[in-house]
């Protein structure tokens, strides 16, 4: 299969009339909706912005359930790396990455690994591969992962607890996680799931509401525009060097709650430099999987969502489709 871009040729989006309900995500409760019901202004790109690259690659037989094809999988995460970075192999992606004094920080979700039960395959397949590509071990931090896969593979432990002082952001403040002073880089490593407050939770919400000590008081509205705020704070987006989502199996339906019946066998990575841009393309593959299965749409597009919509005109990233190059490939 050749590597496309799916949107290489689209022009700047209208503006489009958003009446009432965008959208509902069944058995959440969650909606989408402009400040007085009314349209929503038009997202835009500074002009001479770089497009933000997206790869998505897939393959069904990746996953039957929650037996992961590892092999396959080590290769879908080599060519993910080498396609998101544009260079000529695994290891020179990392390196494009990485500093080789860096102690990297893995964040996972711990939130439905049961049900889903790819978490452990994907840690021992990116850790393998870091470490292939020239770093320790211990340079390591699996965060959010059982116990026995950090003993297995080596890595040094997580620090625990939360700093002393508050973090002041755009709108408001918090404790921060103490990990965030022991890791030097970041890997954002979510699932991807429908949520019943935020629409749908991937790679931002991944760093955002874990990694504050009272999440619950940034939920309202949405989320928004706390989830940008908290990953623009210089202890995250500073370190922040590449997003791989863990689309392999999709809460698609009830989330971020993850059951037997609402996870559904995609066998698809994601990646990007970009959060923003790389939850504005896990919305599309939701928005697929649920139109598959004649549900309705989590939101029309990534404007649609409050927090992707603040973090986009906070400057954390890209939302909109003309800035973003995305590329669909396979193994």
């Amino acid at each position: 299969m050749h590597d496309t871009e799916s949107n290489s040729g689209k022009m700047d989006l209208s503006r489009r009339t958003f009446l009432g309900v965008a959208a509902s995500v069944a058995g959440g409760g969650w909606r989408a909706q402009a400040q007085g019901g009314g349209e929503l202004e038009e997202l835009r790109v500074p002009l001479g912005t770089p497009r933000s690259r997206v790869v998505q690659i897939s393959a069904e037989e990746v996953v039957n359930g929650a037996i992961v094809h590892r092999s396959l999988l080590q290769e879908m995460l080599g060519k993910l790396l080498i396609t998101v970075t544009g260079r000529p192999t695994e290891a020179a992606a990392w390196r494009s990455l990485l500093k080789p004094d860096d102690v990297i920080g893995l964040k996972f979700n711990r939130s439905g690994q049961g049900a889903i039960g790819t978490t452990n395959a994907l840690a021992d397949v990116l850790v393998g591969s870091i470490v292939r590509s020239g770093w320790q071990p211990e340079q390591i931090v699996c965060m959010e992962v059982p116990d026995h896969v950090q003993r297995r593979n080596g890595t040094a432990p997580p620090w625990s607890g939360f700093s002393e002082e508050r973090s002041v952001f755009a709108s408001g403040s918090d404790q921060l996680a103490s990990v965030l002073d022991q890791v030097t880089a970041l890997i954002s490593v979510p699932f991807l799931k429908t949520h019943n407050i935020a629409g749908l939770t991937c790679s931002l919400k991944n760093l955002s509401h874990a990694m504050v000590k009272h999440p619950a008081r940034f939920h309202r509205d949405g989320c928004s525009p706390f989830v940008g705020d908290i990953v623009a704070l210089p202890a995250i987006r500073d370190k922040l060097r590449l997003c791989i989502v863990d689309a392999m199996r999709v809460v698609f339906d009830g989330g971020p709650t993850a059951t037997t019946t609402t996870v559904s066998d995609e066998g698809v990575l994601l990646a990007s430099l970009d959060p923003v841009a790389v939850d504005a393309i896990a919305l599309e593959v939701l928005n697929d999987i649920r139109r598959r299965r004649g549900l309705a749409i989590v939101a029309e597009d990534a404007a649609h969502v409050p927090y992707l919509r603040a973090a986009h005109e906070a400057g954390v990233g890209i939302a909109v489709a003309h800035g973003i190059e995305h590329i669909v490939t396979s193994p």
